[in-house]
């Protein structure tokens, strides 16, 4: 049986320590750790105040055109590795293999006038946490740091996994055979992103100072490999919706 146990606490302002502020859950072996990569920005201090971001002419044109803020579209643009192009109110951009709107800048749960960023380096972080909770307190766990993330003409947010540690986050389904017999050719399962949903279900998107979620029973394949973005990310020249998009 696979459980989804909240973790609450309470509101966070300035840097603060990541793993002391996920104690006080009985963690067990096996168990993993969602982490709203909102939260793991805030305690590295990873947010910024707006009215100190100056702003580049190309940042203007493309706000001009975009009918966005010109700070927001400076900030995407020192963020992102390239903008795949603009639509009213948003730059989608690349960051890291991921595309996301506005290089998944956001504006909420910070206080008014700022912005939080991404984590630097979510995958290094992810495997450090995932270190202290064996060093300190003799559990396996694995990591996923998960943020939310609108689908191609679907309404709402789902879950995806902005980095991992302690499992295989994609199980390669290829040359298995379906319950007809017919064999997989392409079939990858995303196993991180899948337990990030899960987690970003439990933990919500407003006021519920959820931060994290204990994902228990989930069959993973662990492992103490160390993984970066290169694991879980395809080339736009291979994404099934920037290729179509393009050739339509």
């Amino acid at each position: 049986m696979v459980e989804v146990l909240p973790i609450g606490t309470g509101v966070k302002r300035g840097m603060f320590n990541l793993f002391e502020s996920l104690q006080g859950f009985n963690y067990r072996d096996k168990d993993v750790l969602v982490i709203s990569s909102k939260f793991v920005s805030m305690s590295e201090g990873a947010v910024v105040n707006l009215s100190k971001v100056r702003v580049s002419k190309k940042a203007r044109t493309l706000a001009a055109k975009c009918y966005m803020e010109p700070k927001m579209a400076e900030l995407v643009l020192r963020e992102s590795d390239y903008v795949v192009r603009g639509v009213p109110g948003f730059l989608l951009a690349i960051r890291d293999g991921m595309i996301a709107p506005n290089a998944g800048i956001d504006k909420s749960n910070v206080p008014k006038g700022y912005a939080i960023l991404y984590p630097r380096y979510p995958f290094g972080t992810a495997e450090k946490l995932r270190q202290k909770f064996l060093e300190e307190l003799g559990v396996r766990v694995g990591i996923v740091l998960a943020d939310s993330r609108l689908m191609p003409t679907r309404i709402g947010t789902t879950g995806v996994a902005i980095a991992c540690a302690g499992f295989e986050p994609v199980e390669d389904l290829r040359g298995r055979k379906d319950l007809f017999g017919n064999v997989l050719k392409y079939t990858f399962k995303a196993v991180a992103d899948g337990l990030a949903t899960m987690g970003v279900a439990v933990m919500g998107e407003s006021d519920e100072s959820t931060p994290a979620a204990v994902v228990r029973g989930a069959k993973v394949v662990w492992s103490d490999k160390r993984f970066s973005w290169k694991d879980v990310a395809v080339s736009p020249s291979q994404d099934i919706y920037l290729r179509g998009v393009r050739r339509a």
